[in-house]
């Protein structure tokens, strides 16, 4: 485990990053954008030029968002391992 003492301000940066990896970490598409999702997912075969353009583009945005979630988490597991105390502690 690391010491925060040594660098003063550390432990209130670090706290705020912890808070905006859990944010990440923790992101769920929006609920009417995950229906229109899986309706074009399982409409796929009768979408016109548009919506098939909107699932190319809405499956593009839920892959990103997914590898974020992914970077997030293990962040956030290799924050815990250095400062427990942090991490353990939610806002």
């Amino acid at each position: 485990m690391t010491t925060l003492a040594a660098e003063p301000g550390l432990e209130e940066v670090l706290t705020d990053c912890i808070a905006a990896l859990r944010r990440v970490a923790e992101y769920r598409l929006p609920a009417g954008l995950d229906r229109r999702l899986l309706w074009l997912s399982e409409n796929q075969e009768r979408l016109n030029e548009a919506e098939r353009d909107e699932l190319a583009a809405a499956l593009e945005f839920a892959e990103d968002r997914t590898l974020e979630k992914l970077q997030a988490q293990a962040a956030l597991q290799r924050l815990a391992r250095l400062y427990p105390r942090l991490v353990a502690g939610k806002p």
